[in-house]
């Protein structure tokens, strides 16, 4: 059995098959783009927006698919999951700006709302005459090997785009994640700052469903910054890490979908990462388990030897 393994695991590094580039490309580019933007998602307390996004898109690819009639013009089917994504993303702050409301209960609200409608809306699809075609599903759980050559490009093009208006308003995003009141009497325009990182989240969210699903893209945008927290303090070294845990679940999650067949790209990915964080939880440089529980004996030690 093991020898069957390791001639798939091989077989997916010779590519000799176009799909096995195109999905070990699509989940590395979803995984370092999600590392990035989850970075300040998780700086700034909204870690369960990113959830609440994720879930958000399952109604908006049905609405699109509704609309396109097929699940094969994927243009349409990402513009709906954008919608949807950044509407419910917009919603959650602004329920949350009630003088009563809480934050997480909003978030609640709005993932069970959206998510809610697109099953619905899913089921409805599935059971009419051209639900046998529609195809939908892989939406749910991430199937990278459907991505085609053209797709990638265009998640690709996406992803550029994105890092890089991160990297031109860098400034403005670190200010207002640590002190919003600073940042704008600074004269840091926080309220746009804030809605543009969530145009970023909705994106992030739209090219990842594909490879990941819609229920666990908001994992990729989660884990690999939490675990970047336990390697570093500064934002940028955070930011980096998170993006290289990104990329090393990303191609391990699409090398062990290949292997292991019946195993979707989206749980593999969140698997490695989770290890990934484990990993980080415990033996990381700052703030890891075992780490602490050396330092603190190696300091005991130390005034015991001081004071002898």
């Amino acid at each position: 059995m093991m020898s069957v393994y390791v001639a798939r695991f091989l077989e997916f590094f010779r590519f000799e098959y176009a799909f096995t580039l195109n999905a070990l490309i699509a989940s590395v580019t979803v995984g370092a783009l999600c590392g990035v933007v989850g970075t300040f998602l998780v700086l700034r307390g909204l870690s369960l927006v990113g959830d609440a996004t994720g879930h958000a898109t399952l109604p908006g690819v049905c609405l699109g698919f509704l609309v396109a009639g097929s699940a094969k013009v994927m243009s349409v089917l990402l513009a709906g999951a954008l919608l949807s994504g950044f509407l419910a993303a917009v919603l959650v702050g602004v329920l949350s700006r009630g003088p009563r409301a809480r934050t997480d209960a909003s978030i609640g609200v709005v993932l069970s709302l959206f998510f809610g409608v697109g099953i619905v809306l899913l089921s409805y699809i599935q059971n009419s005459s051209t639900g046998a075609q529609a195809g939908l599903n892989r939406f749910l759980y991430g199937n990278a090997a459907g991505v085609d050559f053209a797709q990638v490009l265009w998640l690709g093009g996406v992803a550029l785009v994105v890092v890089a208006l991160i990297i031109v308003f860098w400034r403005w995003l670190v200010a207002s994640s640590f002190d919003p009141v600073f940042a704008r009497s600074m004269g840091v325009p926080v309220r746009a700052v804030h809605y543009g990182l969530l145009g970023a989240l909705s994106i992030a969210v739209v090219i990842s469903i594909q490879a990941v699903g819609v229920v666990l893209v908001s994992a990729m945008l989660i884990i690999p910054p939490s675990s970047a927290l336990f390697i570093s303090k500064r934002v940028g070294r955070v930011a980096l890490f998170s993006a290289a845990f990104g990329v090393v679940s990303g191609a391990s999650g699409a090398v062990l979908s290949y292997v292991f067949e019946g195993v979707s790209t989206g749980p593999a990915m969140v698997l490695v990462a989770g290890a990934i964080f484990t990993v980080a939880l415990l033996f990381g440089p700052r703030g890891g388990i075992v780490t602490d529980i050396v330092r603190q004996r190696t300091r005991r030690h130390a005034a015991e030897v001081s004071h002898a």
